[in-house]
């Protein structure tokens, strides 16, 4: 019995000084909901007349954005709301001014599902690539922007659409 004893305090000692803790697994920085925040072309205006110009025409125009990205763990990303506005832009020569013209869809929302993969800084949604610093994620769509002469007749340059999404 003498012998017991000092066997099941070591025995003890033993287990309870294990870590009994989880084994930290990497988290997904893209998992849970990204909020469009800004909708940009590059080029400063003042649509909403309040005296700021402004790149961001989330900021600029009166069509609700309620555009939410939500990552899950399975590599899908969805969104039910998109932001899609009819944004045409001309250019008058003479003066160098951009003049816009907005009409907000008011007919429905656009929505999607599509697979993603994470790799380094990047994200792939459907093979478009996107880029993650910190809680913002940007994707560009190159020269998707056409910017018309003001008879709308001709394309006279593209513009570079970019999306900055911001993680809630």
């Amino acid at each position: 019995m003498k012998l017991l004893i000092p066997i099941l305090f070591i025995f003890l000692t033993l287990f309870t000084g294990c870590s009994t803790e989880a084994v930290d697994v990497e988290e997904n920085p893209l998992e849970g909901g990204w909020k469009l925040t800004t909708w940009t072309v590059g080029i400063p205006v003042d649509l909403n007349n309040d005296a700021v110009f402004s790149t961001n025409l989330i900021e600029e125009i009166p069509c609700e954005a309620m555009e939410m990205l939500t990552f899950s763990v399975d590599g899908t990303v969805a969104s039910n709301l998109t932001f899609n506005p009819n944004v045409m832009i001309s250019k008058n020569e003479a003066l160098g001014v951009y003049v816009y013209q907005v009409e907000c869809e008011t007919e429905g929302s656009i929505g999607f599902a599509a697979s993603y993969a994470h790799k380094g800084s990047s994200v792939f949604i459907n093979d478009r690539e996107a880029i993650i610093n910190g809680n913002t994620l940007t994707m560009v769509y190159k020269n998707a922007q056409k910017v018309h002469n003001m008879a709308k007749t001709d394309v006279l340059e593209t513009k570079d659409i970019t999306l900055v999404y911001t993680k809630q």
